[in-house]
């Protein structure tokens, strides 16, 4: 075994977004993460990195002991990154996809990892103008992680459903809620993680990808729920990035109680239950397609229900938790989103509402995430 797992004391966060840079003027993509970088301050280019392509740039939180932390670190990150953007003549997107921009016009990073997943992937690295959100929670012990980790695929199309907010892609209403994932998928290692039992399993894993060439390091499996080795973390990875604060706060507050929920029970000894990997697939592309709107089969149970039942069914795993974690009144949001729809739903009304010209509905989403997302948001209150 090659590779340790880092243990996390408690269940501290980590939050990843990524963030279209576009053109203020005519809301297309720039390749300006360069331009970004260099401009940033000393303390904003510490929690900013580069991803695959010039035309977004990635921010992360520090490490935080509570989700009233990461969200404010969260908040400021943004005003950061978007005050660099302005200074060199861009602005920012926070939706999961862009809607129009040409994928043969996109270039690539030159850094070594992310010249390597070019020359590996080609041009389904070069279309994947995708956008999301990372929520990292620490777990205290690596098998810990992998039962975490296992008994988190039983929700991913519930999670994909609740934070669906890409609906267009290629200058088309793709059809799918989540057309991110779809983008995305198409990549190798990025769907339902296989059910591994402990963590040296896990570990020969990557040792056989790595011995073989598929990977050189184990984050280049993009699993949509993943064990992170490096941060002694699970790592959800289904979230669309969303302007909203409040929604965001909530698939942070909602993973954590999630894992902490799980945590409790590989503490006390509780078998995973069987879950139907057909079931489970089908759920997925049920989340992506057709997000909250969908008849789905519980994996564990093999029964019948609507999504939005199942995701009921999920909020009764994390709410207990949640609430000794002081973070129920976060997942008010949820609640929300059930009664008024997801992002894709919301994108899809304001198309209309702007004459189904897919240029002014993006120039009204970035008009959003400035106002409503950084510089003026609505944060949760407990």
């Amino acid at each position: 075994m090659t590779i340790e797992f880092n243990n996390s004391p408690e269940p501290t966060l980590g939050v990843e977004e990524e963030y279209q840079l576009c053109d203020p003027y005519t809301g297309d993509l720039v390749p300006m993460a360069d331009r970004v970088m260099d401009a940033a301050s000393d303390d904003l280019r510490g929690r900013l990195s580069y991803d695959l392509l010039r035309t977004l740039v990635e921010a992360n939180t520090v490490v935080s002991a509570t989700v009233d932390e990461a969200v404010a670190d969260l908040l400021h990150r943004r005003r950061q990154v978007l005050a660099t953007a302005n200074s060199v003549g861009c602005t920012l997107g926070l939706t999961g996809t862009h809607p129009y921009a040409d994928p043969k016009e996109q270039r690539f990073v030159s850094t070594p990892d992310y010249r390597w997943v070019a020359e590996q992937l080609g041009y389904v690295a070069q279309r994947n103008l995708t956008f999301g959100l990372h929520v990292h929670v620490g777990v205290d012990d690596g098998d810990r992680a992998v039962y975490i980790a296992n008994r988190l695929r039983k929700w991913l199309g519930a999670l994909i459903a609740i934070a669906a907010n890409s609906p267009f892609l290629d200058n088309v209403d793709t059809g799918w809620d989540s057309s991110r994932l779809y983008a995305f998928g198409a990549f190798p290692r990025a769907g339902i993680p296989p059910r591994l039992r402990t963590f040296e399993e896990f570990a020969k894993h990557i040792d056989g990808l790595i011995a073989v060439g598929s990977i050189t390091k184990a984050r280049q499996i993009w699993w949509n729920v993943r064990v992170h080795p490096q941060y002694g973390t699970v790592e959800m990875r289904v979230y669309d990035v969303m302007a909203s604060l409040p929604r965001t706060a909530a698939m942070i507050a909602l993973t954590q109680a999630l894992v902490v929920a799980y945590a409790d029970e590989h503490r006390n000894g509780v078998p995973e239950p069987e879950l139907c990997e057909e079931y489970l697939e089908d759920l997925r592309w049920k989340g992506m397609r057709f997000g909250l709107e969908a008849k789905v089969i519980d994996p564990e149970v093999c029964g019948v229900c609507t999504m939005r039942e199942f995701i009921e069914r999920l909020m009764e795993v994390a709410r207990p938790a949640a609430q000794r974690l002081g973070t129920e009144h976060y997942l008010s949001a949820v609640d929300d989103i059930l009664a008024e729809g997801n992002g894709a739903t919301r994108q899809r009304a304001m198309l209309v509402e702007h004459g189904g010209d897919l240029m002014v509905l993006q120039h009204e989403l970035l008009r959003e995430a400035r106002d409503i997302g950084i510089e003026n948001p609505e944060l949760p209150t407990g």
